[in-house]
């Protein structure tokens, strides 16, 4: 069956006019010549749009010549600085490539999506919370064809990759405990639905819980900034170490927090761990090389991305029933964390 690129071989164009040719995008400036030369030998070869496969249940279609968008729920800036969200766009840029996937489309939107072009698409990734409005209108531009990163909509009918955070934050607050911790902070920051509401993330909604289980819960140690960024965990440190007294330990969600965390914990005199043990999450590349190395929860992030990409593909191939993926966290013992005397 012919593809996408074997037509803009032949017609001397790139895939994605092609593609804007074949799907009748209005917004195309292109030559008359040109167009009809592209569909004169899409016709040739009996070229069938990837969307019109899928829908007359074509289940052996073939992926190469399938054009996907990706978007981002976070600024480039904030991609950049926590890397968390870069890694599993590299994971899904990665798997495309292998699977012969087109990637159309890297949108970078922290309001709605009202203002990004999707359409002519065959599926598209997010990575990130969307409202519901926002999800009528992605769904309408690219159908079904839809799997979510790191969120699980509420209807539950889209394919989706994520964490078990309340799992992951357990095993965090374990290790503190088996070192003799009790007075456990949190230092974290706020997720927010495309309305600007806020919603509790949920590292610090199962941080409360297990603190509350334990009976250790104490809202005096807990520091929550508007984002999750090197500059918010240093701020809310320097906070905490204007108090008299400060916990023995502080679970931080995410590393870039941790890391501002620990420079301020270097100003403010605190020794870490010696008088204070820090347990992070996310491990990125620079997690191991911070003084001291964090201990922190091990985020698959560019597997969760990988995995979205198969999904997607599974899907467009003509499974219809959605699927959930949990993967799996994992502790990595460095040096942050110390058994308290």
């Amino acid at each position: 069956m012919a593809t996408i690129k074997e037509i803009a071989d032949l017609a001397n164009v790139s895939t994605a006019t092609v593609s804007r040719v074949i799907n009748n995008d209005k917004s195309l400036s292109v030559a008359n010549e040109t167009r009809e030369r592209i569909m004169e030998i899409a016709q040739r070869l009996n070229y069938v749009p990837v969307r019109k496969r899928y829908a007359e249940g074509k289940s052996n279609a073939r992926v190469n010549g399938t054009e996907i968008g990706i978007v981002m729920f976070c600024s480039p800036e904030y991609e950049w600085e926590d890397t968390y969200f870069l890694s599993i766009r590299k994971g899904i840029e990665s798997e495309c490539i292998n699977k012969g996937l087109l990637v159309k489309k890297i949108s970078h939107i922290s309001g709605g999506i009202s203002g990004i072009q999707m359409n002519n698409l065959d599926g598209v990734i997010v990575v990130g919370r969307v409202s519901k409005d926002d999800l009528e209108m992605l769904s309408q531009k690219v159908t079904n064809n839809i799997a979510f990163v790191n969120y699980v909509p509420e209807n539950n009918s889209y394919d989706t990759v994520v964490i078990d955070y309340e799992e992951a934050t357990r095993e965090a607050l374990e290790h503190l405990f088996s070192l003799g911790h009790s007075n456990i902070g949190f230092i974290g920051g706020k997720e927010k639905a495309q309305d600007g509401s806020v919603i509790q993330d949920q590292r610090h909604k199962a941080y409360e819980k297990i603190m509350k289980e334990k009976g250790k819960y104490n809202q005096d140690n807990v520091y929550i900034s508007d984002q999750f960024l090197i500059s918010d965990g240093y701020s809310s440190m320097m906070k905490a170490g204007g108090k008299s007294s400060l916990p023995s330990a502080f679970f931080i969600a995410s590393d870039a927090m941790a890391i501002g965390a620990i420079r301020a914990s270097h100003e403010l005199g605190i020794k870490i761990p010696n008088e204070m043990s820090i347990v992070s999450f996310n491990d990125v590349e620079m997690a191991k090389f911070t003084q001291p190395a964090l201990t922190t929860v091990k985020v698959y992030t560019e597997e969760m991305g990988r995995i979205s990409v198969k999904l997607l593909v599974d899907r467009l191939e003509g499974r219809e029933i959605p699927v959930k993926t949990v993967i799996p966290t994992k502790l990595i013992e460095r040096e942050s964390c110390l058994e308290h005397k």
